[in-house]
């Protein structure tokens, strides 16, 4: 028995031998059944740092294939539904823009290097130049000009501030302007570009032993397609705001509503650690701000007037100032500017007196009568009832508005410090909650890169042909200046795509 254990022993391991032998000594890539057409450049996600990274290997002479999770008209990820407006310093300011980001970084451990703010800031003070150059080849001659003055700085106590933030924007915020045009120059150059719609990238094809990206594998048409890249794939493909697991484990909150892509589900997170990938910045989002989501849906409609009443938590306590000043979702709690906390729950509670005369949120009816109505706004008759409406506890919420309506008489906010100029007691019944909802810009984690773009493994060695841009992996690793990630979108966008290219030569 012990004789025939030994042998089977020595036989396996000779055919684990013999396997692996076998798989380092013929090219991987050829036992794979690949889909017809193959391209020297695959880039996942069509939002802007998928865009520029296909223009820029587009016109570097790359056949480039941009596969895309969303139906056509869906596209764009948060880019659609951003400001619009990019950072562009000038090329004279590299100092002060140095100085700045990092102080944006706050000495944050993995935080991003000098080398990777240096290539940021080669690109970004070449914004200007890039974006006029394509949205003019393509016959739109767009005015991009200046918001505010020209600079935007969030964090006007930092050094460099007023130099590294010249913003601009090629139309109106939020009206999607920047991203179409973007877009528009793909389409322009169709020869060279194909985009799939309707087509979820689900897998990297990786060589075992070289672990070379080979290519990546894509649902499409209800087929499993594997698709070549020879040259390296790009991974511009958005966050996981949408993704309640992946915001509970890595950002704690499962509660929040969602303004910006529908379709930023944390796919590339799952596809970069199958690879092998680091991961870096999890914890960091450019959020939260107060928004009311549509009753059946995961959408908001637009932000409540919180100047209408008091926000309360889950168990009908103050937690915060209302008008808590709020640097894209940060704020500043013991001198450190962070995330802001929220609670499971949050209601914005306040009385008839302000209901009937006041819209909740912009789109809400007047007095707010059809929301009261449906059931959107929460109408009870006394403080005790409507702290079992909202499951909070009704001591706690009697008690918080007491103490709200002393603030108000005594003019001062001793809990919150919140200014107490024209606020409102909440008294006269009957009362009324909205839940309101936080939401986000966007979340910042992803694969960890380098300044070439590469994306990294756990010993921080780049994984061959592999790269990201966009807020797939930012590199805020703690404070975040508005307009810092259609930057970064656009700066790695080309980065990544010249990286890539590169592999052509070689």
């Amino acid at each position: 028995m012990k004789k025939f254990l030994s042998l089977l022993l020595t036989a396996v391991m000779l055919c684990s031998m013999m396997s692996l032998a076998g798989a380092e000594g013929e090219d991987y890539a050829q036992s794979i059944e690949w889909y017809e057409q193959e391209y020297d450049v695959v880039v996942i996600g069509f939002g802007l740092a998928g865009a520029t990274a296909a223009i820029t290997a587009s016109d570097l002479g790359a056949k480039v294939l941009v596969t895309e999770k969303a139906p056509q008209g869906e596209e764009g990820g948060n880019s659609k539904y951003a400001g619009q407006v990019i950072i562009s310093p000038l090329a004279e300011s590299h100092d002060d823009f140095m100085a700045y980001y990092k102080a944006l970084l706050n000495d944050y451990p993995d935080a991003a290097s000098d080398a990777m703010l240096e290539a940021l800031f080669a690109k970004a003070s070449q914004n200007v130049d890039w974006m006029t150059a394509r949205f003019n080849d393509i016959g739109q001659e767009v005015d991009i000009r200046p918001f505010h003055g020209g600079f935007w700085g969030e964090y006007p106590e930092l050094p460099g501030v007023e130099n590294a933030t010249r913003i601009f924007s090629p139309g109106a915020p939020f009206s999607g302007c920047l991203y179409y045009l973007a877009q528009d120059n793909v389409v322009a150059r169709a020869e060279n570009v194909d985009v799939w719609y309707e087509a979820p990238a689900t897998h990297l094809i990786q060589d075992p032993t070289s672990k070379e990206i080979l290519g990546v594998q894509i649902e499409k048409d209800g087929q499993t397609l594997n698709v070549r890249a020879t040259a390296g794939v790009i991974m511009a493909m958005g966050g996981f705001q949408d993704n309640v697991e992946m915001m509970a484990n890595y950002l704690h909150n499962p509660y929040t509503t969602n303004q910006g892509g529908a379709y930023n589900t944390g796919d590339g997170i799952t596809m970069a650690l199958e690879v092998g990938a680091q991961l870096w910045h999890m914890n960091n989002v450019a959020g939260y701000l107060w928004a009311v989501e549509k009753p059946g849906t995961t959408r908001s409609v637009g932000r409540a007037s919180l100047n209408a009443g008091i926000l309360v938590g889950v168990n009908g306590a103050r937690f915060i100032s209302e008008t808590e000043e709020n640097r894209h979702g940060k704020v500043n709690i013991g001198g450190r500017w962070m995330t802001m906390p929220v609670s499971s729950k949050n209601w914005l509670v306040a009385d008839d007196a302000v209901v009937s005369t006041t819209k909740l949120v912009g789109i809400f009816s007047d007095g707010n009568k059809e929301e009261i109505e449906s059931g959107w706004v929460i109408k009870a008759e006394t403080l005790a009832e409507l702290a079992e409406k909202i499951g909070a506890d009704t001591e706690t919420l009697e008690k918080t508005v007491e103490a709200w309506n002393a603030a108000v008489d005594a003019g001062v906010d001793a809990q919150f410090g919140r200014n107490m100029d024209g606020v409102n007691k909440v008294e006269k019944g009957p009362f009324y909650a909205l839940q309101i909802k936080p939401t986000q810009y966007n979340t910042q984690g992803g694969a960890k890169r380098n300044e070439n773009a590469e994306v990294l493994n756990t010993k921080d060695e780049p994984i061959p042909h592999l790269y990201s841009a966009g807020e797939f992996g930012s590199m805020y690793a703690d404070m975040y200046n508005g307009g810092s990630n259609l930057m970064e979108c656009v700066a790695y966008g080309q980065i990544a795509a010249e990286s890539a290219v590169a592999n052509i030569q070689k």
